[in-house]
Parts: structure tokens; sequence; C-alpha cells
């Protein structure tokens, strides 16, 4: 039987050194991801053919786009498409919370894992799940533009 477990964690090793995809719970690549409703363990699969950003945001925690320009720019696109009719373009809000002022009522959305769990898995109200629409480096790149949309409205 301990042969057998050995077996089973020496395969595990060899996948995740090859760079497999898989699903990831977060406590054994670094980030702990968790439902934004429940609370609960919040899995989620990185594809096989996940950037390296990806890769090392499941690993930290942070975003690698944070401050790239190409990124956020196809943020934007992202967002245009998929969140401008309930967060406005500016992000001040509509049907969904503004994104710009501040005023989570989700105390992890300060943080790049807490926003990514908003987007992957959905939150209350009418915010939908879109972790079966947009790959998790879709997810970074939005993230990053709506950091940088929080930006500009603080500069103002």
């Amino acid at each position: 039987m301990l042969a057998g477990r050995i077996a089973i964690v020496g395969l595990v090793a060899i996948l995740a050194l090859a760079g497999a995809g898989g699903v990831a719970s977060g406590a054994e690549n670094g980030v702990e991801f968790r439902d934004p409703l429940t609370d609960e363990p919040l899995e989620i699969e990185l594809p096989a053919d996940a950037s390296e950003a990806a890769r090392t945001f499941f690993e930290t925690g942070e975003n690698p786009y944070q401050s790239d320009e190409q990124a956020i720019a196809e943020g934007r696109q992202l967002y245009d498409r998929w969140c401008a009719s309930c967060h406005m373009p500016d992000g001040s809000g509509r049907l969904g919370p503004s994104l710009v002022d501040g005023t989570w009522r989700y105390e992890r959305a300060d943080t790049p894992v807490g926003q990514f769990e908003i987007v992957h898995a959905g939150a209350t109200g009418a915010m939908q799940p879109f972790g079966d629409r947009l790959s998790p480096d879709e997810i970074l790149k939005v993230i990053a533009y709506t950091d940088h949309l929080r930006e500009q409205h603080q500069i103002q």
C-alpha cells in the first residue's frame, strides 16, 4: 500500500515538472482559490497549454500583466465584450458594482486572487461565472485592465 502511495506521489511530481495541466486547488501550487459565495476551496483547472503568466499567477497570486500595456489593451477588448454592459465602459457600475471607487463588498476583491475568483466563479447578484468563457490568461488581462481603470479614476 505504501509503495502505491509513493508511486502516485512520484507520478504527480513528474507531471508537475513536465508542465502538464490539471486541477489546481491552490495550496499545492502556492495559491488557494476560494469560492466567492461559499468560501469553500475552489478547484480551477490550469490548462496544459497555459501561458507562463498564468502559471506564475497560480504559483504567486500576483498578476504578471499588472503594468503590461499590451495585456491591458487586450484586457480592455475583453472587458468591452464581456463586462461593460453591467459595469459600464468606465467601470462606474450599473447592474454590476463600480469597479473604480473601491467599495468592494467581497473583502478578497482587493487582491488579484480575489478578483480572479470572482470573474472565474461568479459572485452575488447577476455576476455570472466566466471561467467557462475566458481562459485564466484572459481573466488576468481583464483584471489588469480594471486595475488600470481604477488607477485612472483615482488620478482624476
